[in-house]
This record gives C-alpha cells, sequence and structure tokens, in this order.
C-alpha cells in the first residue's frame, strides 16, 4: 500500500480501459444488463482522486474546485431544465440519457485537472504515461485479435461486416486506437523496444486498415505513418542529414506497403462504402420522381408535415420548419440518403435559427431531444448547438486552448522543440477533426482517457520547454 500513490492509480486506470470496456459490453450484450462494474470504477477513480488532491492542497487550490465545480453543476441543472422543455414524442431519449452525456463530459474534466495536477510537471511525465498508453493498446489488440479467432467478435455495422471485438462501438475504438498510435509510433527511435513494438504495429495496423471497418481506422492509421515520417524527414534533414535517406526510403517503402497490400487483400471499409453507395438507390422521392436527398424516415415525416398528418405533439413547429428546410437545401446540394452527418449538421444549425431561444443558444437545446436520425454525431458542433456556448466553452474549450497555447509556444521557440513536441501537437490536432467528423471521441470513456493523457503530455512539453529543460 505504501507503494501505491495517484501516479500509479492514473497509470493503472489507463492500462485498465480496455478490460473495462470489455466488461462493459459483455455485461450489457451477453447479461442484459445496464449496469456492470466499469462504472463503478470509471466513476470511483476521478472522483477519489479529485478528494484526495482537494484535502492535500491549500486553500486557493480548494476554491479554485469548488469554483469549478460550482459551475459545472449549475450548468447541467440548466441545461437539464431547458432540455426538458425541448423535449418532443419523437425525441430519441429522456432526461436521465441527456444527464448521461452530462455527467460524462464533466468527468472528463475531472479527469483532466487530476491528470494536469499530477503529470504536468514531472520530467518523466512522457516516459511514465506513454508507457501505459502502449500496454493499454497492447491489450486493445490481443483481446481483438482472441475475438476474432474464436468467432465471438461483435460486427462492426449491423450488416454484419467488420470486426470491434468486444467492444461497444466501431468509431470509438478506432479512436482509441489510432489516437495511442500517435505515442507508441514514437518507440520506433527507442532501440530496447523497437522489437516489440514494430509487429505490433503491424497488427495494429491489420485490423485498423483491413478489418475494423471504418473510415477512421484506415484513413487513420496512413495519417499516423505519414505524419510520424514527415516530421522525422524534416528533423533529419535539419539535424542529422545522415540519416535523411534511410528514414525517406522507409518512409516510401512502408507507406507503399500498406496501400499496396490494402488493394491486393482489400479493406471492410472499402466494401462498407460500396455497400453504401449501393443502398443509396432505394431511398426514392416520389414528389420530384427521382432518389431522395434525405433518409426514408425522414422523407416519410415530411410527406406527414405536408399533408397535415403528423401525430400531435410528435414534432413542435421549429423542429417541423427545420425538416421542410433540409429537405430543400439537401434537395439544392445534393445531399446523399445515408450521408446522415450531413443531414444531422443542416438540420440542427435550422433547428437553432427557427427555435430562435436565448435559452437554448447558451445552455444548449438538448443532445437526445431531436428525432433518432437527427441526434448530431459530429461532436464539436453538437458542443454548440446542443449544449450551448456555455457548453462549448466548458467542456471543448480547455482542449482547444491547450492545442493553441502549445502551438504559439512551439513557433516561439521552435528551434528547441523535438519531434515529440510536434508529434504531440499534431495528435492533440487530430481529436479535433476525429471529434468533427466520426463523433463520439470526448464522449467515449476511454477515448477520453486518451485525449485527456495526451494533453497531459503536451503541457508537460510546453512546462519543461519554458523551464529550459
Amino acid at each position: 500500500m505504501k507503494k501505491i500513490n495517484a501516479e500509479k492509480i492514473l497509470s493503472l486506470f489507463i492500462i485498465l480501459c480496455p478490460i473495462l470496456d470489455s466488461l462493459s459490453f459483455i455485461f450489457r450484450n451477453s447479461l442484459s444488463v445496464n449496469f456492470s462494474p466499469s462504472t463503478i470504477v470509471r466513476t470511483l477513480i476521478p472522483i477519489v482522486l479529485l478528494i484526495y488532491l482537494f484535502f492535500k492542497n491549500d486553500k486557493k487550490f480548494k476554491k479554485n474546485i469548488l469554483l469549478i465545480g460550482g459551475t459545472y453543476l449549475i450548468y447541467g441543472i440548466i441545461h437539464l431544465i431547458l432540455f426538458q422543455s425541448a423535449v418532443t414524442k419523437s425525441s430519441y431519449s429522456n432526461i436521465v440519457h441527456e444527464a448521461q452525456y452530462i455527467v460524462n463530459y464533466t468527468f472528463m474534466i475531472i479527469n483532466l485537472i487530476n491528470f494536469l495536477y499530477i503529470f504536468a510537471k514531472q520530467k518523466d511525465c512522457f516516459e511514465k504515461l506513454s508507457k501505459s498508453i502502449l500496454i493499454s493498446n497492447m491489450i486493445y489488440i490481443v483481446l481483438i485479435y482472441i475475438s476474432i479467432f474464436t468467432k465471438t467478435s461483435s460486427s462492426t455495422y449491423i450488416e454484419g461486416m467488420g470486426y470491434k471485438g468486444w467492444f461497444e462501438s466501431g468509431n470509438s475504438l478506432g479512436t482509441i486506437l489510432i489516437l495511442s498510435l500517435f505515442i507508441i509510433i514514437l518507440y520506433i527511435k527507442d532501440q530496447k523496444n523497437i522489437k516489440i513494438v514494430i509487429p505490433f504495429i503491424v497488427f495494429e495496423g491489420i485490423f485498423l486498415t483491413m478489418l475494423l471497418g471504418t473510415r477512421v481506422g484506415l484513413i487513420g492509421f496512413i495519417f499516423v505513418l505519414v505524419v510520424f515520417f514527415l516530421v522525422e524527414l524534416i528533423y533529419s534533414f535539419l539535424k542529422n542529414k545522415k540519416s535523411f535517406k534511410k528514414i525517406f526510403v522507409a518512409s516510401i517503402v512502408t507507406v507503399s506497403t500498406v496501400i499496396l497490400v490494402i488493394m491486393a487483400i482489400g479493406s471492410t471499409t472499402i466494401q462498407r462504402r460500396k455497400h453504401l453507395h449501393d443502398i443509396e438507390k432505394n431511398i426514392f422521392d416520389e414528389n420530384k420522381n427521382e432518389q431522395a436527398h434525405i433518409t426514408g424516415s425522414l422523407m416519410e415525416i415530411k410527406e406527414k408535415i405536408d399533408s397535415g398528418v403528423l401525430e400531435e405533439g410528435y414534432m413542435n413547429k421549429p423542429q417541423q420548419k427545420s425538416i421542410l428546410e433540409l429537405y430543400n437545401i439537401a434537395n439544392r446540394v445534393n445531399t446523399r440518403n445515408n450521408d446522415q452527418r450531413m443531414q444531422q449538421l443542416i438540420y440542427n444549425m435550422l433547428l437553432v435559427k427557427n427555435q430562435n431561444n436565448f435559452g437554448y443558444i447558451l445552455f444548449g437545446n438538448g443532445y437526445v431531444a431531436n428525432f433518432r436520425e437527427l441526434v448530431l454525431e459530429m461532436e464539436i458542433p453538437a458542443f454548440i448547438f446542443n449544449f450551448g456556448i456555455y457548453g462549448f466553452i466548458l467542456y471543448f474549450m480547455p482542449f482547444l486552448l491547450i492545442w493553441f497555447y502549445g502551438l504559439y509556444i512551439g513557433i516561439k521557440n521552435i528551434k528547441k522543440i523535438d519531434s515529440k513536441y510536434v508529434i504531440l501537437e499534431i495528435a492533440c490536432g487530430f481529436v479535433f477533426l476525429l471529434s468533427f467528423f466520426a463523433g463520439y471521441t470526448f464522449f467515449n470513456s476511454s477515448s477520453m482517457i486518451i485525449i485527456v493523457t495526451i494533453n497531459t503530455m503536451l503541457v508537460n512539453k510546453i512546462y519543461l520547454l519554458k523551464k529550459g529543460e
């Protein structure tokens, strides 16, 4: 017990993520239970550590924590009250589900405070946290391949395409592995670990590009490889020109091999895109006598609104107006009917305009208050539209500020920063792309931990750079 401290608890927390994810999946899908031991662990660790830090530190720290906690609590209460006023019969879910989003995003901030306070000023922060990420990722990959070989893996998509092991979401799993890879790939430069890391990256690459079936996995893996080699090429050219040719050849051979193997063997992601293209023709707009540009369910709602037979209370007037405007815009810009993310984005922008409610603009109109197909998967727009300006500031702005500050310090000290600093900065920026285009990046409990960890590493790099170490 004397050897256990806050650092080791957080390091263990990172390592436990794949096990907690699998337990959660098994409890929900095999045992049909919504509550699992994972929920207890994910809740207790951050809270216990924050309480520990609260009593350990001075009055100023205590006041800051109480102020921050009070701010998030007040926001959450007001948001849920407004959510209740926005609920209709067509709403995807209820206030309990909405509260889950508020709680998850608030826990993300609690974890950020814990990690920053415990690790940000340590000289060996990167080494400790990167080792935990490496072990965690290895457990993910081992569990995934065991599930595939034992034929117990769940499918990424309802059509039966792709493998996602004993994990709930293929997109979230891909996000966790890709963000972790930004850190793990740096071990290639470590002669002690290179023999272990390279085969591991190969197996992870096979899964992400050919088996998972998501664009996050396919494009993300290639993107990380390109970023790593590009950064190393620039640094070798500027500081060690002897190694430039070796890195250049290695980068061309590696990236070309990955692309050629995918083209030769095939990828579930490509199969999935072809399938979506084929079923796009199944939804027809009889009014225009052409292929529809919104989903079949939305076409049905639109026709009921036009005919005046929509069930009373199913959708309020701003929602109905937004559906009709979405239909017109989708036809004008030729939106694909299975491109739900684009339809969600257009609809939610229109809804905020049509609601014209200052309270909703500030505190959000509710994430799950919309019809199921119109719940905004793009996370950054959802922070703005569904959680309001305050929600955007409270949950997203801390990470945006860290990224901008890292960029500013990096440019200011361009001659002093190393390749790790550059890759961490790119990784933190890549989180925003994933959150915008893939969604559920900050919300997922395990990807949130990886995001917090990477941001902590970047803050640590900034701190050591400013200190001259």
